[in-house]
């Protein structure tokens, strides 16, 4: 087969590739994190929305569902973090003044 690898470069490849999964997923995690921050800004209600998805026990009846709900918390939590500090007035950054 073309491109599959054998001994050591196999063995090589797959230890290099489980960092590199973990980083593409935090990206992609913070990707999708940026993203609904966004598009809540534009629109709240959005995040009723999600919160109906993910807190539904359908969507959380496989372990894909389970760990979609999981990261769906931290990225709400997160959220609610951030709006919480933006809107004490003291913004994200007040040391930039």
């Amino acid at each position: 087969m073309a491109g599959r690898r054998t001994g050591k470069s196999a063995m090589a490849s797959k230890s290099q590739g489980i960092p590199d999964l973990e980083q593409r997923l935090l990206a992609e995690e913070r990707l999708l994190s940026t993203l609904v921050a966004v598009l809540s800004a534009r629109d709240p209600s959005i995040l009723d929305e999600l919160e109906e998805v993910f807190s539904n026990p359908e969507f959380a009846s496989d372990p894909a569902g389970r760990a979609a709900t999981q990261v769906w918390r931290r990225v709400a939590d997160d959220l609610a973090r951030t709006r919480s500090m933006v809107s004490s007035g003291g913004g994200l950054w007040p040391a930039a003044r």
